[in-house]
């Protein structure tokens, strides 16, 4: 496998390569990119001030007077920008890391890498492939946890940043599926789900690769891994695996399904486990009874409630839903992981309702939520919100089956 190829050839273009603009963008694309990666490029990068929007035209103008083309001067600014949101993921080293705008996109947060390089160390793992590595992400923190790591990536400018933001692993620039993988103890698989206009791809069979292939590659391996969407529904799981909902501050950033690493499913937050009480991934979320809505009303992290773990949290705390289905909870006590509301009024979810329950509670700033309903929040937020007064949530749900509007305070927040 060449380390770093030219763009391959379109197969179903009737021109060549010279003369096929496609092949020629990313010729040059690959071009800058090498120029990013060279003396002259990180000089560039490191003469640019701290990125701000307002600055691109002016920075722009700069550096073409300063001789860059306009291919450069676009890449380097728009790296700056990249680094510049990456300081949220990799925290100091963003500013010295490379990205590709869909790479950045789909990279790992380098504290959820360290929580997978974790997974397989600890699992007994000693070389990793990272197939379809991006711009090197996990492949960073499985070298930064001890790992050798052989990672394979098809997009020339991504494999190229691959090597540099992570130098220990050995980046290899090919068509995996394509490819005869190298010895290994472990894989590391994570699909494209995004289509080239950025949408989001529902459908794990149009994924890049499909989700069942690759289930297959990672059967092959006695250790695996497969990053997937979250929302992905239980049926689609392979029952011998065991399945993580990693969140970080409230916010579910991912699900994993591991292979040759047991069965089940749980949620990881904050680097916490909770184990769901499921003994296959596959099996249904256990059903727990509804009872009437009391003082306080609880919001279980989103990994908890995607994992399954709803049942549990409700039999170690006493809680239960407000209605069948429902992930709002009420109990005595504020549970661990989950936000916490003191409810005011119930009301019918009708806007001069809720507006009058509002102010007698002396509330004008308003966040608006909801579970089990149809409501628009951005335009029901925008309605509801006064000037002036105390912050409240109105949150609209089923309650004991029918659709009400809880108006609300926050109050303690354990996540």
């Amino acid at each position: 496998m060449d380390a770093f190829p030219s763009p391959p050839r379109d197969a179903d273009s009737p021109l060549s390569d010279a003369d096929s603009p496609r092949n020629a963008r990313a010729s040059r694309n690959l071009a800058v990119a090498r120029w990013l990666l060279g003396d002259a490029g990180r000089a560039v990068l490191a003469a640019l001030p701290p990125y701000r929007s307002d600055d691109v035209f002016a920075l722009t103008a700069r550096l073409r007077r300063e001789g860059l083309d306009a291919d450069q001067a676009a890449s380097a600014l728009t790296l700056s920008r990249l680094r510049a949101r990456a300081a949220a993921k990799f925290g100091e080293r963003a500013g010295a890391m490379f990205f590709t705008a869909d790479g950045y996109e789909q990279a790992t947060r380098l504290s959820v890498g360290a929580l997978h390089a974790a997974r397989f160390v600890e699992a007994g793992a000693r070389r990793v492939i990272d197939f379809g590595c991006g711009i090197g992400a996990d492949s960073l923190a499985f070298t930064l946890a001890g790992l050798d790591v052989a990672a394979i990536e098809s997009d020339p400018v991504a494999a190229l940043y691959a090597a540099a933001n992570a130098p220990k692993a050995k980046v290899t620039c090919a068509n995996g599926l394509a490819t005869e993988l190298p010895d290994a103890d472990a894989i590391w698989l994570d699909p494209a789900r995004r289509a080239e206009d950025g949408r989001r791809i529902a459908s794990p069979e149009r994924w890049i690769p499909p989700f069942s292939r690759a289930l297959s590659l990672a059967r092959g391996f006695p250790l695996a891994g497969i990053k997937v969407a979250p929302g992905i529904a239980y049926h689609a799981l392979p029952p011998r695996a065991f399945v993580e909902w990693i969140s970080e501050r409230g916010q579910l950033l991912e699900a994993v399904v591991w292979l040759g690493m047991g069965t089940g499913r749980a949620a990881t937050i904050d680097g916490e486990r909770l184990d769901s009480g499921a003994k296959t991934a596959d099996e249904p979320a256990v059903f727990v009874a509804p009872r009437p809505l009391g003082p306080l009303l609880f919001e279980p992290d989103p990994a908890i409630v995607r994992s399954g773990g709803i049942a549990r949290l409700c039999e170690k705390h006493g809680l239960a839903p407000v209605s069948e289905g429902i992930a709002y909870l009420t109990g005595e006590a504020v549970p661990p992981h989950c936000a916490a509301f003191e409810v005011l009024d119930v009301v019918v979810p009708e806007a001069k309702r809720i507006k009058r329950s509002l102010a007698a509670h002396g509330i004008g700033r308003t966040e608006v939520k909801k579970r089990g309903t149809e409501v628009d929040v951005a335009a029901m937020a925008k309605k509801l919100s006064g000037r002036g007064g105390d912050a409240g949530v109105v949150l609209f749900s089923p309650v004991l089956g029918r659709h009400r509007a809880i108006v609300a305070r926050r109050t303690a927040v354990t996540f």
